[in-house]
């Protein structure tokens, strides 16, 4: 099952990054989230609150974008983790009142369901991921 969750992550990044660049999400949510996913920031940015469901990935998703003109979505590694899959990702862009490129280092545990993500979970570090989906570090 996982590798098919695989592909899914790859296919929903690549579709979260056309959707930001569209500025619509809603046609991204419908397609890759349950309409009760449940999102956990890992408290990098200001937003620590779990969010749930599609309006609640809406209101975070845009208040992310919001501090970007440009804004981007880089997955680096994907893993198998059985009934999950461990995304290292980059996100950022350019920083809408500095100007400046930023990037922020993120890992993502994701779990699919029917095709569409019920849960995320986002973690700062490689180690906390990997733990998280009871994966040893030398898994990455």
């Amino acid at each position: 099952m996982s590798q098919e969750d695989v592909e899914l992550a790859r296919r929903a990044y690549a579709a979260l990054n056309d959707a930001f660049k569209a500025g619509d999400l809603v046609p991204f949510l419908r397609e890759f989230c349950d309409p009760e996913i449940v999102f956990k920031p890992a408290g990098i940015l200001p937003e620590t609150a779990e969010v749930r469901g599609h309006d609640g990935m809406l209101r975070f998703a845009i208040a992310q974008a919001e501090a970007f003109e440009e804004f981007r979505v880089e997955p680096q590694q994907y893993i198998d983790a059985g009934d999950r899959v461990v995304v290292a990702l980059r996100f950022g862009g350019l920083a809408r009142h500095t100007g400046l490129d930023v990037a922020f280092e993120a890992f993502y545990v994701g779990t699919a369901r029917d095709g569409k993500w019920t849960r995320v979970d986002t973690y700062v570090s490689k180690a906390e991921a990997l733990e998280a989906v009871g994966l040893p570090e030398r898994a990455w």
